[in-house]
């Protein structure tokens, strides 16, 4: 079912008569719906009103670009009034099309499709606004103060390189499966942008070596590499001609920024986990190097 806001925000566009609706995302601050009508399949995205509008204006405009006029994210559609999205005293909404398609799996056939649409998305050209990410590592220096290992975690926040000074290009900032659609013309689609922008292509390529490829058992802590998924990603973006040893450098070091990133995102009682999960994927780098022909 339809919030009544929702049902309202939707007389906005012209889409027709509306008949099936469901929620997919059930997230109060940024509710999704999927709205079938007799002309159309629409995906209905809200963000709350606390979201600042300079957020929402960028997030709009990174789709705009990369789904209306590049093909690789959703196309918007502008509402009677011209604007691409519409705003109630609660929430903010855009509406965009449906991708007929199915999600990307964590295999390594799909990691490979997704390697290669990733190098196409960081070889776009034309585009300027700001991914909202912050690029930079000097936040992170005030967490875990009083916890015992904030001396080797520091250490590893010394060696990562400030990101704002290398490689700048569009972004996804969240690039995996879980984000991904292959289209039923067998395109990769990138979806929730909320994110995206301009930023590091280190940190964007860096986010699933650690955060996607290490399994981690919650229950007994063991701990195992998806080589094959890391292996077939690689040969999708890198093709032929491989990764140089400078840019896996820099991946990894994008991996452990990304991974840090998220450290406090689960809660206390995880950050323990999430450390053991990142010396094991940095644990992981020289035998990945290895088993992709590096010397």
């Amino acid at each position: 079912m339809i919030n009544k806001t929702a049902e309202e925000i939707l007389a906005g566009w012209e889409i027709g008569e509306i008949g099936a609706t469901e929620q997919l995302k059930e997230d109060p601050s940024r509710p999704v719906y999927e709205i079938k009508t007799d002309t159309g399949h629409y995906i209905l995205k809200g963000f709350s009103g606390d979201m600042p509008e300079k957020t929402i204006s960028s997030n709009v405009q990174a789709h705009l670009f990369l789904g209306n006029k590049q093909d690789l994210a959703p196309r918007l559609y502008p509402a009677k009034n011209g604007e691409y999205y519409l705003r109630s005293q609660e929430y903010r909404f855009y509406l965009m099309e449906f991708i007929e398609g199915r999600q990307l799996e964590e295999t390594p056939e799909d990691e490979f499709r997704l390697g290669q649409a990733a190098r196409k998305l960081h070889e776009l050209k034309g585009y300027g606004i700001k991914s909202p990410f912050t690029q930079s590592k000097k936040p992170y220096y005030e967490w875990f103060r009083d916890l015992g290992f904030v001396k080797e975690f520091d250490a590893i926040l010394d060696r990562i390189p400030d990101f704002e000074q290398l490689d700048q290009c569009f972004v996804h900032t969240d690039m995996g499966p879980h984000n991904a659609m292959l289209r039923n013309d067998d395109k990769v689609i990138f979806v929730d942008l909320d994110d995206a922008g301009i930023g590091s292509r280190f940190l964007d390529l860096g986010w699933p070596f650690i955060m996607q490829f290490v399994n981690f058992d919650d229950e007994t802590e063991e701990m195992s590499y998806r080589f094959d998924l890391a292996e077939s990603f690689l040969r999708g973006y890198y093709g032929e001609a491989g990764i140089t040893r400078e840019e896996y450098d820099l991946l990894f070091y994008g991996a452990e920024q990304m991974h840090i990133s998220y450290m406090q995102a689960y809660g206390p009682y995880a950050v323990d986990s999430l450390w053991k999960i990142l010396n094991f994927g940095m644990e992981q780098k020289e035998v990945l190097w290895s088993r992709i022909g590096g010397e």
